[in-house]
């Protein structure tokens, strides 16, 4: 009598994984493809789910905290898209920045030194953007109050368009610029945009100059703490001084105080 055996089948989701062969491995046409890329995108988000709450206004008002509350919504709808598409797997990022910079007895690695020098292009290409050129002054002016720049003929909505894809530009550039020190995922920037958004509370809301020392200091006083307690715990180091900072002086070290009306 012929043997019958019988086997199991069981339903399995396909499993994707990021696949970085294709990017391009020159780093500077990485980072501006990368800018680009999410420059168009998040203008289109901008004009898609964040139009009607600008329109309303923003600052201490209710469409204010509507789009603080849209922002963290929208970044936790676009890592489970990233999540499904490429699946949750952290991949090698495929840049090669060479070895390490031997300055006396630091070893820098090369990395680190590019990550620096290319943030302080940005940020220099950022200042005289905003303070040297017609859009950088359109840009202020919608920032310090919309309807005062409505009456001088700005094009508000395009202006509000415009700084959210500088923002995502920005934004995708550190994401390039940080991916070959860890591992590429879904979630990579999570933590770092929490030390970011530290950085700018310590530093003052408004102030470029601000943001850049807000950085140093929060980065500084992790690796001060981290000699004292644990390096795993490093992590809450921003969160404290964000902390101390919001008790002694609200508006930040550099931030400018102003007046709201109830």
């Amino acid at each position: 009598m012929p043997s019958t055996r019988s086997t199991a089948t069981s339903l399995r989701l396909p499993q994707t994984s990021l696949d970085l062969s294709g990017l391009p491995h020159d780093t500077p046409t990485a980072i501006l493809c990368a800018m680009a890329v999410t420059g168009l995108m998040g203008i289109v988000i901008e004009r898609v789910f964040y139009r009607r709450l600008t329109r309303a206004g923003g600052g201490y008002t209710v469409a204010g905290m509507g789009m603080i509350i849209c922002g963290f919504g929208m970044s936790v709808v676009l890592m489970n898209i990233a999540y499904l598409i490429w699946g949750a797997n952290a991949e090698p990022f495929p840049v090669s920045f060479g070895m390490l910079y031997q300055l006396g007895e630091i070893f820098l690695p090369k990395s680190y030194a590019i990550t620096a020098v290319a943030a302080l292009i940005l940020m220099a290409g950022l200042h005289l953007l905003l303070k040297h050129t017609k859009a950088g002054l359109a840009i202020r002016a919608v920032a310090q109050n919309e309807d005062i720049a409505y009456l001088m003929g700005i094009n508000v909505p395009l202006m509000i368009s415009l700084i959210f894809g500088l923002a995502c530009a920005v934004a995708a550039a550190a994401g390039v610029l940080i991916g070959p020190m860890q591992s590429v995922q879904v979630e990579m920037g999570y933590l770092i945009l929490m030390k970011a958004f530290a950085a700018a509370v310590v530093g003052g809301f408004g102030s470029l100059p601000g943001a850049i020392i807000g950085g140093l200091l929060v980065g500084i006083f992790e690796n001060l703490e981290a000699a004292y307690v644990p390096g795993s715990h490093k992590d809450i180091y921003a969160l404290l001084l964000l902390i101390l900072v919001l008790m002694l002086k609200p508006s930040g070290l550099f931030g400018i105080e102003t007046k709201v009306k109830a």
